[in-house]
């Protein structure tokens, strides 16, 4: 029996492997195809609880991030925590805030995860403190950002409120929220929402604003703000431009928490010049 020189050898050899890749590639076609499909599962089914403790599915905070997010509020509590952005993750966050005089709420532009977060409180029945869950509409997509900013910096009713938030000219105030939530003093403010993944997206602008604006309203202490997402264009210009450099006082991967107090210039919110974007 003649032998197979060494190249005749390596097509063979190539040849059995590609008919072993394809067959296998047939086997696990005919086994997704054949098998039945399973009922969908939102994230308020798979993770009610929302204890937060492990990695976080799309775009949600990790271990680390939440862990800190955490400690911020538990610092405070009991207190007045207002969350931009609703998950069950972030629901975890009103166990936290319990004891006589807490307050959380919940601002989502999501009707689904409303309901949803509604039902698993409802779940829980009555406990020290209250939570609650406001929809919202947020008209301006992530890539009107820059344009937004520009225009702000230009608004003198953009600059530091000296009035309640309800009453701002400025177009990034989130005026059409409820008046619980602009006329209450709040401890702690979470942006975490809306989306903001994409440039067609409701953006982020409105609620970091928002937040720094109702911080720098309240009176009678400072008032802690966590930004998720900062690795974000979005969200580093608006914090930087509204929160301020300033006031970080730690950052643990994409969750900066800023600590706003009392003082500054009277028609500003930073001390600092604004950053410029090129």
């Amino acid at each position: 029996m003649a032998m197979m020189s060494p190249k005749q050898l390596l097509t063979t050899i190539l040849i059995v492997f590609s008919t072993l890749s394809f067959i296998k590639l047939l086997l696990l076609t005919h086994s997704a195809s054949s098998s039945p499909a399973r009922p969908g599962r939102s994230a308020w089914d798979a993770g009610g609880s929302g204890n937060g403790n492990g990695t976080a599915a799309r775009d949600g905070l990790n271990a680390k991030e939440f862990a800190l997010l955490r400690s911020v509020v538990a610092a405070r509590a009991p207190c007045g925590l207002l969350v931009f952005g609703l998950s069950p993750q972030l629901l975890a966050l009103a166990a936290v805030n319990s004891g006589q005089g807490a307050a959380t709420a919940f601002v989502t532009d999501s009707a689904e995860d409303a309901a949803s977060a509604r039902r698993v409180l409802a779940g829980r029945g009555p406990g020290p403190g209250s939570a609650a869950v406001h929809r919202a509409s947020y008209p301006d997509p992530a890539g009107e950002a820059w344009a937004l900013l520009r225009r702000a910096r230009a608004s003198p009713v953009c600059g530091r409120p000296t009035g309640t938030v309800r009453k701002s000219g400025c177009r990034l105030a989130l005026t059409s929220l409820p008046r619980e939530v602009l006329d209450a003093r709040w401890d702690v403010v979470v942006v975490d929402g809306p989306s903001g993944a994409g440039p067609g997206e409701p953006g982020r602008m409105g609620a970091i604003y928002t937040a720094a604006a109702l911080a720098r309203a309240a009176g009678g202490g400072a008032v802690d703000v966590a930004v998720h997402d900062m690795n974000r264009t979005v969200e580093r210009w608006y914090a930087r431009e509204y929160l301020c450099e300033d006031n970080l006082v730690a950052a643990k991967g994409r969750l900066w928490h800023f600590r706003v107090a009392a003082g500054g210039p009277p028609d500003a919110f930073c001390s600092t010049a604004p950053v410029q974007i090129l």
